[in-house]
């Protein structure tokens, strides 16, 4: 999958002109991204749908975790698969698969039969993205890929806002309804993806003969620094889902602040990341890359400051400039950093498992922290967020763009 060269009609890296000159599959991509977000209710809803169901709020736990190893596993997986299968193969097989799950979801009453297809919800529905990411940076030029990277993650951000409305409008009427919509609007990505995508394979350098591996990827030392840079931003990122809450509600604030300074730090990106990405692609990626983190964990570390209601909005304002600076690079460099076209997949595979994988473990060691003292938490989020703006510092390589 060699990317295409930037031409002499393509040469400005503004918002407008970047999209005006996306190629037909990328914006195939960014539309099957924006659609499957928008529609992908099982994380945010799988708790309730068991517990309203019967099962008990432990059983429900254990699902939601399910769900999650299955999502590290498939993010992991896909490096491979989009390397031997193709791209657009991987993108189509999960999300018809993942479709697949989470119908069976919406009508299975077995326990174990509801574990299995969380698993499989969970594996399947995260492994287009290293394969549409390896797509999306063979089919764009190195210059615009920051950019780029922006506009799928706006599709995301839109979606992650929009979803949660429409499944809750949805659940109004039957839970079953919500995963049956859930479940076509990632069928609709994969027929989209098998009739308009091309099929696009990693190519051999000359004079390489043996495959490319996950052992390639952490026998670089300074990729793999970045790699665990991303694990440790994710599990301070997931704090303000973990931990924010208890901290606000023990505060004595009410409910509503909590959902102010969530909303508040997804409009802010939503109506900023694209512009102001126009000026931080043109910094070195070393910076925006590691800065980006050291600010996350900073804004987290203000919400444990003891000075009133105002520290929570400073705290989202630093923490969501960190997050605006950081993350559209943070998207397009396993691609940039790959030392060939076949090691792309895996690359893009592990920081995405990395992520995936902060995510997931955070809430427990957050509020593992949280119960022992409050101020460990946040203390962490300091202290890791530098940690990881040092590793950035180290690890991050400056790709040349053709």
């Amino acid at each position: 999958m060699s990317r295409p060269p930037a031409t002499d009609e393509d040469t400005s890296d503004g918002v407008w002109s970047t999209l005006r000159n996306l190629p037909a599959p990328v914006v195939v991509l960014l539309t099957g991204i924006a659609l499957s977000r928008t529609g992908t209710f099982v994380a945010v809803f799988l708790t309730l749908y068991l517990t309203e169901t019967g099962h008990t709020p432990a059983s429900a736990g254990v699902a939601l975790t399910v769900f999650g190893i299955g999502s590290i596993a498939g993010s992991f997986a896909a490096g491979t698969a989009a390397a031997r299968w193709g791209a657009r193969q991987v993108i189509t097989a999960s999300m018809l698969l993942s479709g697949t799950a989470v119908l069976g979801v919406a009508f299975a009453s077995d326990y174990r039969v509801l574990i299995a297809l969380a698993f499989a919800a969970g594996l399947f529905g995260q492994m287009y993205r290293p394969a549409a990411s390896a797509m999306m940076a063979a089919l764009t030029p190195a210059r615009r890929l920051v950019m780029v990277s922006a506009a799928a993650r706006l599709g995301l951000n839109v979606g992650a806002a929009l979803g949660p409305m429409i499944g809750v409008w949805l659940l109004t009427h039957s839970f079953a309804l919500m995963f049956v919509v859930n479940a076509l609007t990632h069928l609709a990505f994969g027929v989209l993806a098998l009739v308009l995508l091309p099929d696009l394979r990693d190519e051999a350098e000359p004079g390489e003969t043996a495959p490319a591996s996950y052992r390639d990827v952490f026998r670089d030392a300074k990729f793999v620094l970045v790699v665990v840079a991303m694990f440790l931003t994710g599990l301070i990122e997931s704090q303000y889902q973990a931990v924010l809450p208890l901290q606000i509600l023990s505060e004595g604030h009410p409910a509503w602040l909590y959902a102010t300074i969530v909303t508040l730090n997804g409009a802010i990106v939503i109506a900023f990341e694209l512009p102001i990405t126009r000026y931080t692609q043109r910094l070195p990626m070393k910076t925006t890359i590691a800065f980006g983190s050291l600010f996350i964990g900073a804004g987290l570390a203000l919400f444990g400051v003891p000075a009133g209601i105002w520290i929570f909005f400073a705290g989202v304002l630093v923490w969501t400039f960190g997050e605006i600076i950081s993350a559209p690079a943070i998207v397009a460099y396993p691609a940039l950093a790959a030392p060939t076209d076949r090691h792309r997949t895996r690359y893009i595979g592990a920081i995405t498992t990395a992520q995936i994988a902060g995510y997931a473990l955070g809430p427990t060691i957050g509020t593992a922290l949280y119960q022992l003292t409050p101020t460990l938490t946040w203390t962490m989020c300091a202290t890791l967020g530098l940690t990881a703006y040092l590793l950035m510092h180290r690890g991050v390589r400056e790709p040349n763009h053709p």
